[in-house]
């Protein structure tokens, strides 16, 4: 299983391409594959799955998505999959962001694309740098607490 790691600062050209940073795209390359899947992900941020990562996600019949409230889980499949969008890389190893998603995370200008594990996330930086001070930091300083690597 391929990992995505890295943090990337990229800017969105006036068509909405975004670059995709080289190492993801020899993963992608891996894989012989010249698209990725992208949608609306949690806190404001979205989604980039490799081809390898979006197939397990939907060959374990979506497991991750079970909630006990199933008008929920309906809900959140409904959005989720309806932005989803399959990108293929351009010459320049660039994809296109949906207006829509564009939205959805407020990118404007530069954007961040960081490795997530088994996803990657593009994030506004401003946006990035809230989460990060009010949620991010203080998970990990708990969770450290918790845990020995």
């Amino acid at each position: 299983m391929t990992l995505l790691i890295g943090r990337y600062e990229y800017a969105l050209d006036g068509k909405n391409r975004l670059g995709i940073p080289p190492r993801y795209r020899e993963s992608l390359a891996q894989e012989k594959s010249k698209s990725v899947f992208i949608t609306s992900g949690m806190e404001g941020c979205l989604y980039l799955f490799l081809p390898s990562q979006w197939n397990r996600l939907v060959e374990n019949d979506c497991k991750a998505f079970a909630l006990t409230d199933k008008e929920a889980e309906r809900a959140f499949k409904r959005k989720f999959f309806s932005e989803a969008a399959e990108a293929e890389l351009d010459s320049a190893g660039r994809i296109l962001i949906p207006q829509y998603l564009k939205a959805h995370a407020g990118l404007k200008g530069q954007a961040l694309v960081q490795g997530a594990g088994t996803r990657a996330e593009i994030w506004e930086p401003r946006r990035w740098q809230a989460y990060q001070k009010a949620k991010a930091e203080p998970a990990y300083r708990a969770v450290s607490k918790s845990i020995e690597l």
